[in-house]
């Protein structure tokens, strides 16, 4: 079974979520809330079999919006994968990171429409979130655990792809090497150059002949 997210194949099983499958796999997908359905971090795209996912859950029918549903939007802590195959997602920050390098105008109303589902869907969200606390479904060890899980598969995402994935690095950098001044300062994440003027020059001096 392959969960397919943000072009990075990730090794899964049925009976998984995707955002268990993103976190195994250290895979970009939000995992703020531990996998209980209250902030919609791990809102992904849909793009290729919806087939092998299970239907939407209460907590996803409460948090997203028919336009969201429509275009194949899940929380990835709530779609289970349910029979083996091959599920292609696009995360949220992914997708906005491509359309930033593609098309920046575009940004505008795209964070319209997300805000507007957001505002469409508190009512519904707020009453779903107030009946699992009631029925004591968020303070469980259950949640804790996932949460705890949720903090060390997030970590475990920051070692693997800092250093290849600072946010933007290689635009950052495409970007500032245009630039008509130098930086007096040195990025992070930059390969140091040793200034000119600070070259040490060495005189190399010929062996004297042997008498």
């Amino acid at each position: 079974m392959n969960v397919i997210i943000n072009d990075k194949i990730c090794t899964s099983s049925v009976g998984q979520t995707l955002g268990k499958s993103a976190r195994l796999n250290h895979s970009h997908v939000g995992y703020i809330c531990g996998g209980n359905g209250v902030c919609q971090a791990c809102y992904v795209t849909v793009q290729d079999g919806a087939d092998c996912l299970a239907p939407l859950t209460d907590v996803e029918k409460a948090f997203l919006s028919p336009r969201q549903i429509a275009a194949g939007g899940r929380m990835a802590c709530q779609a289970t994968i349910t029979k083996e195959g091959t599920v292609k997602v696009l995360s949220r920050p992914e997708e906005v990171r491509r359309i930033l390098f593609s098309n920046p105008l575009a940004l505008f109303s795209y964070g319209a429409e997300m805000g507007h589902d957001t505002l469409q869907q508190i009512v519904p969200g707020i009453s779903n979130l107030i009946g699992r606390i009631v029925k004591g479904e968020m303070g469980s060890k259950d949640a804790l655990g996932d949460f705890m899980e949720s903090v060390s598969g997030a970590f475990g995402l920051v070692v693997e792809t800092l250093p290849n994935y600072l946010p933007f690095k290689e635009q950052i950098m495409g970007l500032i090497g245009n630039l008509p001044v130098q930086l007096p300062f040195q990025l992070p994440f930059s390969t140091p150059q040793t200034p000119e003027s600070v070259i040490e020059r060495v005189k190399i001096m010929a062996p004297a002949p042997k008498a």
